[in-house]
């Protein structure tokens, strides 16, 4: 994955809420002035929203427990789940786009150890900033996401991330497009998450100690031909990547730092449009990654081919299917390689006009957080189902089951499940309610913990404050990250 997924895991899962809930509280809104006018309008118009909302939340990973987070390929980024970004635009209207998330939630274990629990309350800031312009023909956006994270108690849980991204689209011609695109910044490893290194390694002032951070940056470039035009189109791309790592103190004196790395990678995207809204894709990439330290030694060599299908045969159903081949070589001869088949599905069925259901599974290979391991393979599979129960009032529900499977012979088992209610208070802000379970078991001891949590949160999408300059039709919701080629959603 491109180092940035630390943060994105976290910050643009959050995003992508927003905007979800933006659409449907904004949907919903003018949906109760249309049925003074004429009723049988709100259900063909929410029908709409909710199909977009769904798209827009897409992963239900986005929620709850992040797997595997903390390593060089996510769950966001992972080759097997990419396709083209061509297929997701960013439609925003040259201007600002501001948005913020509060989340406070209270925990039984919130530093999700094995030995007993430490309940703590956690303050979570998210503020987010985008600009997107037009010079000339041309595009460029560039954004600003940050987290920030208080605990009442356990203070030296304290972490942070932030981030600046940007892109430039440069219309070359009308077959051909470049885009380049670059972000740097800082992050933290989350306590507990899959292929996260286990809180026991932490020794003599670990246990004050905080959690590992993380700096990332990324830089690439993709040359596209047949985006404006026909039915089949191709990217090239180029995609380079550094992390570093640090840490307080790590058990056996096993240095944050043998973490550090980079990575090259190129890849080729083809994808054919073969119906309206239906078409068949392929990827093929070499990826090339090196550990600033010998020890351990872990630098490699990874091709992944994917092939895939997207489809569209109504407006309350969508999704993307692929399945590929991953192989990978160590350096070191006595590292165990890998060659074995992934997959990725993410559908969205709107069962009803006011009621839509998410469903994704996944299988692929990860970077560990185990200096014992070589790699893990993670298989994912989850459910989310949102419902209006009112105009105003939003249900939502996602269960998630993660089986993270090393080459030494440690399983983790996530098991991870929420609730929550949402109220559209104003067009530009929604309440909530939530409550979560997250649980693990594996057959290491001392992996083993149990993390229930209660919640409020608090997203404003301010572009909507914007709304009266002048303008009188509606505007594309809050932004997202820039677009390179990314997964499928």
């Amino acid at each position: 994955m491109r180092l940035s997924s630390v943060h994105r895991i976290r910050t643009i899962s959050e995003l992508r809420e927003l905007q979800r809930f933006r659409l449907v509280g904004e949907s919903l809104i003018n949906k109760m002035m249309i049925n003074r006018i004429k009723g049988k309008l709100i259900l063909v118009g929410f029908t709409s929203a909710v199909v977009t909302a769904s798209g827009a939340s897409a992963q239900v990973a986005d929620q709850g427990l992040s797997p595997a987070s903390n390593t060089y390929r996510s769950y966001q980024d992972a080759s097997l789940a990419r396709d083209s970004g061509l297929n997701q635009p960013l439609e925003l209207l040259n201007d600002f786009y501001p948005a913020i998330t509060v989340d406070v939630s209270s925990h039984d274990n919130v530093r999700r150890r094995s030995d007993f629990n430490e309940s703590d309350l956690r303050i979570a800031v998210s503020p987010s900033l985008g600009y997107r312009t037009s010079i000339g023909r041309h595009q460029f956006y560039a954004a600003y996401a940050g987290t920030y994270t208080f605990h009442q108690d356990l203070d030296q849980e304290d972490a942070e991330s932030n981030a600046v991204s940007a892109k430039l689209g440069l219309d070359l011609t009308r077959r051909w497009d470049l885009d380049l695109f670059a972000s740097v910044g800082e992050s933290f490893e989350q306590r507990g998450i899959s292929g996260s290194r286990q809180f026991n390694q932490f020794a003599n002032n670990g246990i004050d100690s905080g959690p590992e951070r993380v700096d990332f940056l990324n830089y690439g470039a993709d040359l596209i031909f047949g985006r404006k035009i026909g039915v089949l189109t191709g990217v090239l791309g180029y995609d380079h990547s550094e992390s570093g790592f640090e840490s307080d103190d790590l058990f056996n004196g096993n240095d944050a730092s043998n973490r550090d790395r980079e990575s090259d990678s190129i890849h080729l995207d083809l994808n054919w449009q073969f119906a309206n809204k239906t078409s068949v894709f392929g990827r093929v990439q070499r990826t090339e990654t090196d550990y600033d330290l010998s020890q351990p030694n872990l630098d490699s060599r990874q091709t992944d081919y994917l092939v895939g299908l997207r489809f569209k045969p109504a407006n309350s159903l969508s999704g993307v299917a692929s399945v590929g081949l991953t192989r990978r070589d160590f350096d070191e001869s006595s590292r165990e390689s890998f060659d074995g088949s992934t997959y990725y599905v993410n559908l969205n069925y709107a069962i009803s006009p006011f009621s839509n259901i998410g469903l994704s599974a996944s299988r692929f290979v990860e970077e560990p957080g185990d200096e014992n391991a070589d790699f893990y393979e993670s298989e994912f599979i989850g459910a989310q189902w949102n419902h209006g129960i009112t105009p105003q009032l939003v249900f939502n529900s996602y269960i998630k089951a993660i089986d993270d499977d090393y080459n030494i012979g440690r399983e983790d088992k996530f098991i991870d499940w929420g609730v929550g209610l949402d109220y559209v208070w104003r067009n530009w802000l929604t309440a909530g309610i939530y409550y979560g379970d997250i649980e693990r078991r594996s057959n290491i001891d001392g992996l083993d913990y149990d993390d229930r949590y209660i919640g409020i949160r608090l997203r404003s999408d301010l572009r909507t404050l914007l709304e009266g300059r002048g303008r009188k039709y509606r505007e594309p919701s809050s932004f997202d990250y820039p677009k390179k080629t990314e997964p499928s959603q």
